[in-house]
């Protein structure tokens, strides 16, 4: 297997490992692991022997988000630019009939929450924490479309407007994740459900994940390629975006002032 950038890749059996590697980092996302993880993912779909993937982190945190002080300072050149990968998709995971097993320690929030959110299934270590913070860090996600597709409103819209933190007991109570596990255990039993969704009839599973994929909710088309877009378009261009990755890199309280 491959072991790119930031991400390890391993291949056990029907089983395809995908191993965010920059634990330095908490896992951040910047331009270089985000590339990374769409060439593991194009591997893996080019692969017509896996049968499910198995995502984690290295290290105590498996994804902080996105890496505000990579966005505060400018993207780094790309390594591996020229070779072949996969579109991530609107929750920065492929739509493909690969399942996908999501295994949580530390925290998950931001891109790392949407990721989660994307999974067919998600093992939490007790502790865990998850958060979709993007107001308090100057930027509007994605991740609101499956949060309100999947939850009841209430909690829903205030995990969108807060962004607070809140643990894997919440998580599992909301549907967020399907098993709180110690965290000793976590890796095992991520990889025993990968075990037993690989011993089932690979194309029956591979068929019943489109149909799931087809009948999940999801926004309509105008507000994925219009209303959405813009909306991120115009958050970007205004000062209290920048002053938010600013005041996260100087370990600061920002100062907001509405423009």
């Amino acid at each position: 297997m491959t072991d790119y950038t930031y991400v390890k890749t391993e291949k056990i059996g029907h089983i395809f490992r995908m191993i965010l590697n920059r634990p330095e980092r908490l896992n951040a996302q910047g331009a270089q692991i985000s590339w990374d993880r769409r060439r593991a993912w194009h591997e893996a779909m080019s692969d017509p022997d896996v049968r499910v993937v198995v995502l984690s982190g290295e290290g105590r945190i498996f994804c902080a988000g996105r890496d505000i002080r990579e966005q505060a300072g400018g993207a780094p050149d790309i390594v591996g630019a020229d070779e072949p990968v996969a579109d991530l998709g609107f929750y920065s995971v492929p739509e493909t009939d690969i399942p996908l097993i999501t295994a949580v320690q530390g925290g998950a929030w931001g891109l790392g929450f949407y990721m989660v959110c994307a999974s067919d299934i998600c093992v939490a270590a007790e502790g865990a924490r998850f958060a979709m913070s993007e107001i308090p860090t100057g930027i509007i996600g994605p991740a609101l479309f499956p949060i309100l597709n999947n939850l009841p409103w209430l909690p829903g819209s205030e995990i969108v407007i807060r962004g607070h933190q809140f643990d894997a007991q919440r998580a599992y109570e909301l549907g967020l994740a399907n098993h709180v596990v110690p965290a000793d255990q976590l890796e095992s039993t991520a990889m025993d459900l990968a075990e037993e969704i690989a011993g089932l009839p690979p194309v029956h599973v591979r068929v019943t994940k489109q149909q799931l994929m087809m009948a999940r909710p999801r926004p309509n088309t105008y507000q994925t390629a219009i209303s959405f877009p813009q909306a991120m378009a115009d958050l970007r261009k205004l000062d209290d975006t920048m002053e938010a990755a600013k005041a996260f890199a100087e370990k600061r309280t920002p100062v907001f002032k509405g423009r």
